[in-house]
C-alpha cells in the first residue's frame, strides 16, 4: 500500500508539472534519470503499471491528474511512450501525437525488437537483426553472467554471420552491467565434485568462444557498459574494436577468487607485453606492469582508466559518453569494417621471457608478502600468472603460439580449483557478493 500510495502521488505531481517545468514528457524522466540514476522515469514507471492504472490509484488516494493525461487516454493513446521502426518515440502532448524521441536515432533499444522473431535464441542469448546486415548477441542469463549457454551462442552467432548474407555481429545488450563474468557456480560445482575432465573442457570451450571472436570471417565488435569483469573483459579484448561506455568498469578480477584470468585473458597480456617491447627494450618493467594489473585484480573505474590497464587498445577501442548509444556506435564500427574486412592471421611470434622474467615476476611477488600486502595464497596466485606470462620454464626469451600460452593458462587454472583455499574464496564469493582473503 505504502509503494502504491507513494507512486500515486508521484503521478499526479508529474503530470501536474506540465507545462509548469518542461513542455514534454519525456524532459522530466531524463531529469530524474541523468541527475538522480533513476533507473526508469515517472512516466516509464507509469507506463510499466499501465496510465489507466496509474491514474484510477492516483484518484483512490485524493491526487489529482492532469487534464493532458484522461484527453490521452480518452482519444484511445494508452502510453506515453511507443516504437516504430526499432525507434523509440514519445507522446507529445501539443501535437497529441506521437513524435520520435529526441536522439532515439542513434540509440538500439533491443526492447523494441522483442515482437520480431529472433535469428536465434537459446536459454542465455537472443541473437537479434538490427538492421543494415548486421547482427546483435544479447546476453540473458541472471546477471549476464557467461556459463555454457553463452558461449555456445557465441559460436552459433557467428557462424550464422559467416554463413549467412551478414555483415557483421556486435556483442551488446541495454542492462545496467555488460557481464559479470563467468558463471561462478558452475566453475565450482564442477570443482567441489572433482569433475576434472568436465572442468578442463568447460575452460576449453571459453578460450575456443574467445579465439572464435578474434578469427571470425566476419568483423566483430563489443558493446559494453557498467560492469565487464573477468569473463567479459576477455571477451572485450578479443573483438575486432570495443565501443565502450564512459560508465565502463572493465578489469579482469578472478584472483579474487582465488583463479587467474582462464578465457584467454593472461594469454592476451603475454601478447600484449610482446607487442609492446622494442628494440632495445629492458622489456621486464612492462612485464611487471602486465603482471601487476592481473595479480592486485585492478579495474579501471571509468572507460578512460581502462587504457592505463591495458584492457583498452588506443588505436583499436574508442569510448561514448552516452552510454544509449553504444550499440548503435559498435553497429557504425561493423559497417566500416565490413567494407574491406581480412580476418586476422594466428600469433606464433609472442616473445615471452622464460626464467629470466619468471625470476623478476617472483621477486615481485614475494616483495608484496615481505610488505604484507598478500597472503601466501595470493602469491601462489600469482606465480601461476607470471608462468603464463613468461611462457612456462623456458631457458629464455623464446617465440611462442597463441595455443601454446592458451595450454598452459588452462593448465594453471585447472591447478588452483583443485587448491583448498581457492574453494574457501568462491565459496564466500557466492555466498556473500564479496571476496575473501585468506
Amino acid at each position: 500500500m505504502l509503494v502504491k500510495e507513494s507512486l500515486a502521488s508521484l503521478f499526479s505531481y508529474v503530470s501536474n508539472r506540465i507545462p509548469e517545468i518542461a513542455d514534454d514528457l519525456y524532459n522530466i524522466d531524463f531529469a530524474l534519470q541523468n541527475g538522480f540514476a533513476w533507473d526508469f522515469g515517472p512516466f516509464e514507471y507509469w507506463d510499466i503499471i499501465g496510465v489507466e492504472k496509474g491514474i484510477e490509484a492516483a484518484e483512490s488516494f485524493g491526487y489529482p491528474v492532469a487534464d493532458w493525461v484522461k484527453t490521452m487516454v480518452q482519444s484511445g493513446v494508452k502510453s506515453f511512450y511507443s516504437s516504430q521502426n526499432g525507434v523509440k518515440t514519445y507522446y507529445s502532448i501539443s501535437d497529441k501525437q506521437y513524435k520520435k524521441l529526441p536522439g532515439a536515432e542513434k540509440s538500439i533499444i533491443l526492447d523494441l525488437y522483442r515482437h520480431l522473431p529472433p535469428v536465434f535464441q537459446n536459454d542465455e542469448i537472443v541473437l537479434h537483426d538490427i538492421g543494415d546486415g548486421v547482427l546483435c548477441l544479447e546476453f540473458r542469463s541472471k546477471m549476464n553472467a557467461i556459463g555454457e549457454g553463452i558461449l555456445k551462442g557465441i559460436f552459433e552467432s557467428i557462424k550464422i554471420a559467416e554463413e549467412g548474407e551478414w555483415k557483421g555481429l556486435v556483442i551488446g545488450n541495454n542492462a545496467k552491467n555488460f557481464s559479470v563474468g563467468a558463471n561462478l557456480m558452475m566453475i565450482a560445482m564442477l570443482a567441489f565434485q572433482q569433475e576434472w575432465d568436465q572442468l578442463n573442457m568447460a575452460v576449453d570451450l571459453f578460450q575456443q568462444a574467445t579465439m572464435r571472436c578474434r578469427y571470425s570471417k566476419i568483423p566483430v565488435v563489443i558493446a559494453t557498459q557498467g560492469y565487464v569483469f573477468g569473463g567479459g573483459c576477455e571477451t572485450l579484448m578479443h573483438c575486432d574494436r570495443a565501443v565502450v561506455s564512459a560508465e565502463s568498469y572493465i578489469g579482469l578480477v578472478e584472483v579474487g577468487v582465488g583463479l587467474i584470468p582462464g578465457g584467454g585473458g593472461t594469454k592476451e597480456f603475454a601478447l600484449r607485453a610482446s607487442d609492446h617491447f622494442f628494440e632495445g627494450d629492458v622489456q621486464i618493467p612492462t612485464l611487471i606492469d602486465k603482471f601487476k594489473t592481473i595479480a592486485t585484480a585492478a579495474v579501471g573505474t571509468s572507460g578512460y582508466e581502462a587504457y592505463k590497464y591495458g584492457y583498452l587498445l588506443e588505436n583499436r577501442d574508442r569510448i561514448i559518453v552516452n552510454s544509449a548509444e553504444a550499440i548503435y556506435q559498435a553497429k557504425l564500427e561493423v559497417l566500416q569494417l565490413a567494407s574491406n574486412y581480412t580476418p586476422p592471421t594466428p600469433r606464433k611470434d609472442i616473445l615471452v621471457l622464460g626464467q629470466g622474467g619468471l625470476a623478476s615476476l617472483y621477486v615481485a611477488a614475494n616483495s608484496l608478502l615481505l610488505g604484507k600486502y598478500a597472503s601466501e595464497h595470493d602469491i601462489k596466485i600469482a606465480k601461476k600468472i607470471a608462468w603464463v606470462l613468461c611462457g612456462g620454464d623456458l631457458s629464455g626469451p623464446t617465440r611462442v603460439s597463441e595455443k601454446y600460452l592458451l595450454d598452459i593458462e588452462r593448465e594453471a587454472f585447472l591447478s588452483l580449483c583443485g587448491e583448498p583455499k581457492t574453494m574457501e574464496r568462491i565459496q564466500f564469493m557466492l555466498e556473500k557478493g564479496k571476496p575473501l582473503r585468506n
